[in-house]
């Protein structure tokens, strides 16, 4: 890479972008929750028939992400991120506009809106991190990115929950839809092209060379099935929250307001952890670390089924958003000390689709366990059994050294703190 100022100076405007990126990937996820009810109202349906949009969203996100570390591993993170602004786009705009059948909104925001979330957030992120940063300091940088979806929710959830009574969902679908369709992808576009002048597209980093398969490399590692474990409920709990949370909390009694804080706290909460884990990370042992962040989200989870009042609420909200992205940040940097850059993306894909299996059963198990008994209970001692399985198994298979050698060095710069 060129290290002159002025490719120094396009590395920080590169992370810029891809914390811009995650801010409104948000978008896709939390204009949805905030109008669950109401578009299960519109299509006429129960909430277990309607929830079939988001478990099938959650499910594909996770099913298309090894494919999004493979575009991202051989044709760039930015080009990938460029594909996943428009599909977004168009699902987002087309479901506002053809908005009569469920059917065609399950096709349009469970597939395409699900490729392009998976296309613009934490896979081809944290491949560009590690691209642009050496080793020790890529935790710090994709904490950094990837805190965009904690300002995203301390910012936009609020939003949706002030603009939802004045504006139709079809609106706030249509709206978001267009950010993303053209200025999203058009800047991504040029970010793409602006990083291949200077050196720092896909050829300048890894080459041309074939790469090898993800699967064959991981498939005998017990490592990788802990990480998958603990994945697997981390993406489980977050899709209770991005899904079920607000319905829950209306179902209580909680205000409005008293909503909006905590999801404001959540989301305050995301961005100190993302960053305190990037530190933290580069001083002690990440089994720890992680296995930490897993009882936190059981403590969490558990404290849901206490009554509703606005001190849980909050306790709920800061324990949870604590651990939000600490599993996000470890289990990135687990992925390239154990696997090497050439493969990063795809295992963290594959790793993504653990966590996305976990959030389809979650989303879906929620839905129908309320449509037969009137609570989320169940599902939610179950969600807190998960993460605290996943704790220990982090805890004891993860203490070992890592499984291949130091990736090979590429461009690099140091991340200032």
């Amino acid at each position: 890479m060129n290290n002159s100022a002025a490719s120094r100076k396009l590395i920080y405007l590169l992370v810029t972008f891809g914390f811009v990126v995650m801010f409104l990937s948000t978008s896709i996820k939390s204009v949805y929750q905030i109008y669950f009810s109401d578009l299960a109202g519109h299509f006429g349906r129960g909430r277990a028939d309607f929830a079939w949009s988001g478990s099938i969203f959650m499910l594909v996100t996770g099913l298309v992400s090894p494919l999004v570390g493979l575009l991202s591993d051989r044709f760039g993170p930015l080009r990938t991120v460029v594909v996943g602004a428009v599909a977004a786009g168009i699902a987002l705009v087309g479901t506002s506009l053809l908005n009569q059948s469920l059917g065609l909104f399950i096709l349009a925001y469970g597939f395409c809106g699900a490729f392009g979330l998976a296309a613009m957030t934490y896979v081809p992120m944290g491949v560009l991190v590690d691209r642009l940063f050496e080793q020790r300091k890529s935790g710090f940088a994709y904490a950094v990115i990837t805190n965009g979806t904690s300002i995203g929710f301390i910012i936009l959830s609020p939003f949706w929950l002030w603009l939802q009574p004045q504006v139709r969902w079809t609106e706030a679908f249509f709206w978001t839809g267009f950010v993303l369709l053209v200025p999203t992808a058009v800047i991504a576009w040029y970010a793409a092209r602006r990083a291949d002048s200077v050196g720092l597209g896909e050829e300048a980093s890894v080459g041309t060379e074939r790469k090898p398969s993800a699967w064959r490399e991981v498939r005998t590692d017990p490592g990788f099935y802990a990480l998958a474990c603990g994945f697997f409920g981390c993406g489980a709990t977050m899709a209770f929250v991005d899904v079920h949370l607000v319905a829950f909390w209306q179902d209580g009694g909680t205000s409005r307001t008293q909503m909006a804080v905590s999801l404001g706290m959540l989301g305050t909460l995301e961005l100190v952890s993302g960053l305190v884990t990037g530190w933290l990370a580069m001083r002690y042992n990440k089994h720890s670390l992680l296995a930490s962040f897993y009882v936190m989200r059981s403590l969490a989870m558990l404290l849901l089924l206490s009554s509703v009042s606005e001190v849980r609420t909050i306790v709920f909200a800061s324990l949870f958003g604590a651990s939000y992205l600490g599993t996000v940040v470890i289990t990135s940097m687990y992925c390239l000390e154990r696997y090497g850059l050439k493969i990063k993306g795809q295992t963290f894909g594959l790793l993504f689709l653990a966590h996305q299996l976990g959030a389809f059963v979650s989303v879906q198990l929620g839905a129908a366990t309320f449509d037969a008994f009137k609570t989320y209970t169940p599902v939610i001692v179950s969600l807190a059994g998960v993460t605290i399985v996943g704790s220990v198994i982090s805890w004891l298979t993860l203490r070992s050294s890592q499984r291949v050698p130091e990736p090979e060095t590429c461009s690099l710069v140091e991340f200032d703190r």
